[in-house]
């Protein structure tokens, strides 16, 4: 794996992503995807870790009036960003979830982590923290970014001539072109064994954006998007899943 920041302090990491600003999310397709996973949420008690601007609390308060809601986030203007976007009752936390999050075990239905872990010092502390709040019966709806979806240029960024280029053919993590304070640049495999580490069991892996950069040149691009539909329907039933750049998770602690 790549990494970005991690020898920054916690409190320098914070400084920086405040400074950074609020990025847009990846889209309502993409949260229709996730939220598909998560299967029925009506009466569930439901966390979203790493919540962010608040996008997908919002669309789960729309499709769903009497879920229970939680965010948790490491920053105070995130937190107030989803305060204002939500206009309906969730309790919004301010904690490290790297650390403890203030909240009973055992106390959710179904949580998500949607493209956060990327961003940690220590991601299997807040898988653990995850599994500690999930009830027996509960899932986990996990989304990571996935640099087998840039293969083979993930490994010859130092061949790749000038930024523009960088920009097309690496993924948004790696460290020749990240503008996050802190990133961490994963393959495949290295997600799977992230995950299978600290006990959680796979139920379904789905992809989402197959071979992104060709979806990022000119001319290509074109020919590409033509041609998506057949290759989204193909590559989970050759086993291409791999080549997603975004893979999406629902797990359960065995």
């Amino acid at each position: 794996m790549l990494k970005t920041g991690h020898h920054l302090s916690n409190d320098e990491i914070r400084t920086r992503y405040e400074a950074l600003g609020h990025r847009g999310g990846l889209g309502l397709e993409f949260i229709h995807k996730v939220l598909s996973l998560a299967g029925d949420l009506k009466g569930l008690r439901v966390l979203d870790v790493g919540c962010g601007g608040g996008a997908l609390l919002t669309e789960i308060a729309m499709r769903q009036k009497d879920c229970e809601l939680y965010g948790v986030d490491f920053s105070v203007s995130r937190l107030g960003k989803s305060s204002r976007l939500l206009d309906v009752d969730a309790v919004l936390l301010e904690a490290d979830v790297q650390e403890t999050i203030p909240l009973s075990d055992d106390f959710f239905d179904r949580i998500f982590c949607t493209e956060t872990l990327e961003h940690l010092k220590y991601p299997d502390r807040c898988l653990y923290e995850i599994i500690r709040l999930l009830k027996p019966e509960g899932r986990l709806i996990l989304t990571l970014p996935n640099a087998t979806g840039f293969a083979p240029f993930h490994l010859l960024a130092p061949l790749i001539p000038g930024r523009w280029l960088k920009g097309k053919l690496l993924p948004y993590e790696h460290p020749s072109i990240t503008d996050q304070p802190i990133d961490t640049c994963y393959v495949y495999k290295e997600i799977l064994g992230l995950i299978q580490a600290v006990g959680l069991t796979i139920e379904i892996v789905e992809g989402y954006r197959y071979f992104r950069y060709l979806q990022m040149l000119p001319l290509v691009r074109d020919l590409y998007q033509a041609l998506y539909p057949a290759v989204k329907w193909t590559m989970p039933k050759i086993g291409g899943v791999r080549f997603a750049y975004n893979l999406l998770f629902r797990c359960y602690n065995r």
